[in-house]
């Protein structure tokens, strides 16, 4: 069988893509037109975005109407930014800005999905065939966990690391071992690290798992010599066309930079040198020599950049801990377990599902496939281990569970269609159909909300989302252009919807900024307009619900916020009206 010959899966592909596409246009109709972007991430991706096309210079990516006078500091790559922009410039003179940026926001998720589904399709086509291919394809069409970073708007960066991490699986379970697979799977690793760091752990399991199956099979050579070519000259190419000339010295850690592109080019040289070398002729010279090499690689790296050694967040200014702990997606997924049981059980159930298939499919692979089914495996293990650390990290391993679980579908659905008595033969393909898709863990979350007595309480992000929707910031068009001292979470929505600026957004190189926002409305009269004049700013805005909001009336039944909620008006500042039943509270700064 040619198993790279994809038209024996490629139409049904388009055809649940198209599909998928549709619904999720439907359904996300409303928030398209009011542009009601579903994260901050979003939002400020789009601003990104319109600074560069009003003229701000490629190579600078802070934001300049946060953290006054000084600007946001961003560290967000430019590579996401360019199908937005592109889509936008291209049709802005048919359409206007207005619709070009609704277009982009509609299209480029979307996009995103189609390569994710085709990546996913890819991998279990070369791994278990056709029919497992197609039904990748649909596991994840399927699965409302991985869609949510696809809908229309999602135009933040995780779903396109998603897209390129499972491109690099695809390449990389090339049952040929071709050279240009493995550069294909180099480029896609370099391009995910490029966007953002949030694959890394993956990526490197990635990387160690072929260089290890290497060890033991000398023909996967081909596969990591291309590999490792691509990750040295694909970052060496990559680093000063998407880092600013100004951070080419930096060792950040929390973003492409030195601490990154070395060990990428160093350790991408050697994978390539490796298998060219003659004299490792056993499996026990080849796993020294990798081992001696890669440990120098990474023993050089935190040498050189030591306060990199814990990682992206090793510099996290320590005012950012208490915010971090009430951002949603950064908590532990157990965390929920207590709170919120059904969101822990809809996005942590699956990925065993998967891990359960992939161990199955490992012990029946041959010797073409065990290579491809151990690095699912592998990668499913820990990404689904990363989980229980932030439950941003969910969607991976929930995307890979579903070439896993296709292909366990494609393996038991022609035994229950086998069947011949109707009713057991329904039964049986059911039970596989729903056994292995995200509907289980969509209907295990269903029944622990149920029983939890949580399904009347709204969640968490709600009444922030309804605070930074466009209808609710509106009326802050109607009063003169300032600086707004603002909740941190509401920043980027109203930087998108309204001409101000705004003191701070959740951005942890801004943490100063930050922090000041969280004490603003726990403070009292004094430190709060200190605060405030700290950024020069000419309003103060809360919003009924918002999470911090909330917590800091509990917190500090005293500080700012709780007697402007009580309506109590502090002398310094005059209340602006706003339209009756809005949530929104302005405040302008006297003097």
């Amino acid at each position: 069988m040619d198993t790279d010959r994809t038209r024996g899966f490629l139409v049904p592909l388009l055809i649940v893509w198209m599909l998928a596409a549709l619904a999720l246009t439907i359904v996300n109709r409303a928030d398209i037109a009011a542009l009601d972007l579903p994260d901050t991430d979003d939002a400020q991706r789009l601003m990104q975005v319109r600074d560069w096309l009003g003229g701000q210079a490629w190579g600078d990516i802070d934001q300049h109407r946060m953290n006054p006078p000084m600007g946001a500091n961003m560290h967000w790559s430019r590579l996401v930014d360019l199908p937005i922009a592109g889509i936008i410039a291209l049709t802005e003179p048919v359409f206007g800005r207005a619709a070009a940026e609704r277009i982009a926001g509609t299209a480029v998720p979307i996009l995103a999905l189609l390569v994710t589904m085709g990546a996913a399709a890819l991998a279990a086509f070369r791994l278990s065939g056709r029919q497992a291919a197609i039904l990748a394809a649909v596991f994840i069409a399927a699965s409302g966990q991985i869609l949510s970073l696809f809908k229309p708007l999602r135009i933040d960066h995780h779903n396109w690391q998603i897209a390129l991490m499972l491109c690099a699986v695809a390449a990389l379970c090339d049952p040929r071992r071709r050279f240009s697979s493995g550069l294909l799977a180099g480029l896609a690793t370099v391009g995910a690290l490029v966007i953002g760091l949030e694959m890394l752990p993956h990526l490197v399991v990635a990387g160690a798992i072929l260089v290890l199956g290497w060890c033991f099979q000398p023909a996967l050579g081909r596969l990591l010599a291309g590999y490792g070519t691509a990750l040295a000259v694909g970052s060496a190419l990559a680093y000063p066309a998407f880092v600013p000339p100004a951070r080419w010295w930096f060792a950040a850690c929390d973003a492409f930079s030195p601490v990154y592109a070395a060990p990428l080019v160093f350790g991408g040289a050697l994978a390539a040198i490796l298998p060219q070398m003659d004299v490792l002729t056993t499996s026990a010279r080849r796993g020294i020599a990798a081992a001696l090499g890669f440990a120098s690689v990474g023993i050089a790296v935190l040498v050189a950049f030591p306060h990199c050694a814990g990682g992206p967040m090793a510099m996290l200014d320590p005012a950012f801990l208490p915010v971090l702990a009430r951002i949603s997606e950064a908590r532990s997924i157990m965390s929920y377990l207590g709170t919120e049981p059904e969101t822990a059980i809809a996005f942590g159930l699956y990925p065993f599902i998967g891990i359960g298939c992939a161990f199955i499919m490992l012990r029946r692979a041959d010797a073409d496939n065990r290579f491809g089914w151990s690095l699912v495996f592998g990668l499913l293990a820990t990404t689904t281990w990363l989980m229980f650390l932030q439950l941003r990290a969910a969607t991976g391993p929930n995307a890979l569970a579903a070439i896993a679980a296709a292909a366990v579908a494609a393996m038991l659905l022609p035994r229950a269609r086998s069947i011949a008595s109707t009713l057991p033969r329904i039964g049986a393909t059911m039970l596989v159909l729903v056994g292995l898709t995200s509907a289980l863990p969509m209907f295990a979350a269903l029944a622990a909300k149920r029983m939890g007595g949580s399904g009347n309480a709204a969640p968490a992000s709600a009444p922030v989302a309804s605070c930074t929707a466009s209808a609710t910031l509106a009326p802050l068009n109607d009063v003169p252009k300032g600086i707004i001292a603002d909740v941190f979470d509401m920043g980027p929505a109203i930087l998108v919807h309204t001409p101000h600026s705004v003191i701070a957004g959740p951005y942890h190189r801004n943490a100063a900024s930050i922090a000041d926002s969280v004490r603003l409305w726990r403070a009292d009269d004094e430190e709060a307009r200190m605060i405030a004049a700290r950024y020069g700013a000419t309003y103060v805005l809360g919003c009924i619900g918002t999470n911090d909001l909330v917590a800091a009336k509990k917190e500090a039944p005293e500080g700012l916020w709780a007697r402007l909620e009580g309506g109590e008006v502090p002398a310094w500042l005059e209340a602006m009206p706003m339209p009756k039943g809005s949530a929104l509270r302005l405040y302008r700064i006297k003097g």
